[in-house]
C-alpha cells in the first residue's frame, strides 16, 4: 500500500483565517502553530479503513480516525490499515512547533497624597507602572477616568512617554512606547477636590503583549476629602466646654473673614483672619447669622453662610 504525505486542514477555535492560524516553515514537514489554535491532520492512504496516530513515536490512545486534531507541539505520524488487516509503513512525520508568545507582567499602582485634604484644595495622585517580567512591554497605555467631584488641574511632565487630558471624557491618558523587564515609570496628576466625602478613583494599564497576571492591571484609590465643620450652636457659660464659635479645620485657611449678623441685620462681629475665638461677649443669647469667606489654594474665595445659636 502506498501512503501519501499528510494533508493539513486548519480549524481555528477562534475561526481565524488559515494564514493567521499557522505558518509553514522552509521545511514542508514543519508547521508553526499559534497558541490557542488547533490544526487537523488527515491521513491520505489509499484503501485504508482504519488508522493509528502517533506523537513523538508513541501511539496516541483513541486516535484511530482518518483525521486527528492537534493542539500541542510534537512530531506526528500515522499508520493506515486495509480491510484485510495489512498495515502501511509509518508515515513521514509532521512536526508541529508552538510559537512562543511574548509576555510582560505590567502592573499599576495609584496612590493619593497621604496628608489630609480639604475641599477646594489641590492634591496629587501618583501613578506607578512597573514591568515585573518576563519580556519587554510595548505600547503601554494608562487610562485614568476622573470622578465628577474632582477637577483636573495639571499633569507633571512625564519622564517617559506622553501624558494628556481629554476634557470631554475627563480621562488622563499616558502612552509609554516600551517598558523593559524590571523597570518602572511614574506620573503625577494634580487635581482639586470639589466637596467633602470619599473620592474613589481607579487607573488601568494595557499593553500589546500577553499579561500572565491581569489582576494587577487596575489600581483603585480612596481618598477622604474633609470639609469645614461649622457648629450650629455653642455655649459660652464658663464651664470650659464649647465656649467659642469654633470651626473645625479653619486653620487650613489662613486667609479668611468671619462676619456675624444679628436678627435685625446689624453686624455684631467681624474678624479678618478668624482664630476660632468669638465667645459672643456682650451679646444676648439667641440665633445669629454668619458669613464665612475662605481663600482656597487655587486663589479663589469660597463663601459659606448659615446660622449659629448662642446658649448660656
Amino acid at each position: 500500500m502506498m501512503f501519501s504525505r499528510l494533508g493539513i486542514i486548519v480549524f481555528g477555535m477562534l475561526l481565524l483565517p488559515v494564514a493567521a492560524c499557522f505558518a509553514q516553515s522552509n521545511n514542508p514537514n514543519v508547521l508553526n502553530l499559534k497558541p490557542g489554535i488547533t490544526v487537523k491532520l488527515r491521513a491520505n492512504g489509499t484503501g485504508a479503513t482504519s488508522y493509528q496516530w502517533f506523537r513523538n513515536g508513541n501511539a496516541i490512545l483513541g486516535a484511530t480516525e482518518q483525521d486527528y486534531v492537534v493542539s500541542a507541539a510534537g512530531k506526528y505520524a500515522v499508520i493506515t490499515f486495509s480491510l484485510g488487516g495489512c498495515s502501511s509503513d509509518l508515515s513521514e512525520e509532521m512536526e508541529v512547533v508552538m510559537e512562543q508568545v511574548a509576555t510582560a507582567d505590567v502592573s499599576i499602582l495609584k496612590r493619593s497624597e497621604s496628608r489630609p485634604v480639604i475641599n477646594m484644595e489641590t492634591f496629587k495622585y501618583n501613578l506607578l507602572v512597573r514591568n515585573n517580567g518576563i519580556g519587554t512591554a510595548t505600547n503601554v497605555q494608562v487610562k485614568d477616568d476622573l470622578p465628577e467631584n474632582l477637577i483636573f488641574v495639571s499633569v507633571d511632565p512625564a519622564m517617559v512617554g506622553t501624558a494628556s487630558y481629554n476634557e470631554q471624557t475627563r480621562t488622563v491618558s499616558w502612552v509609554i512606547p516600551s517598558l523593559a523587564n524590571g523597570s518602572f515609570v511614574e506620573l503625577i496628576i494634580n487635581v482639586r477636590a470639589m466637596k467633602p466625602g470619599n473620592v474613589i478613583n481607579s487607573a488601568t494599564v494595557t499593553h500589546n503583549e500577553a499579561d500572565p497576571d491581569p489582576s494587577n492591571n487596575t489600581s483603585v484609590d480612596t481618598k477622604e476629602i474633609t470639609g469645614l465643620k461649622i457648629p450650629n450652636v455653642f455655649t459660652p457659660n464658663g464651664d470650659g466646654k464649647n465656649e467659642t464659635f469654633s470651626i473645625e479645620h479653619l486653620d487650613r485657611y489662613k486667609e479668611n473673614l468671619l462676619t456675624i449678623i444679628n436678627r435685625w441685620g446689624s453686624t455684631v462681629y467681624e474678624k479678618n483672619g478668624y482664630l476660632n475665638d468669638w465667645a459672643a461677649n456682650g451679646l444676648v443669647d439667641g440665633t445669629y447669622f454668619y458669613i464665612l469667606k475662605v481663600k482656597a489654594t487655587n486663589g479663589q474665595w469660597q463663601e459659606l453662610k448659615g446660622y449659629v445659636t448662642v446658649i448660656r
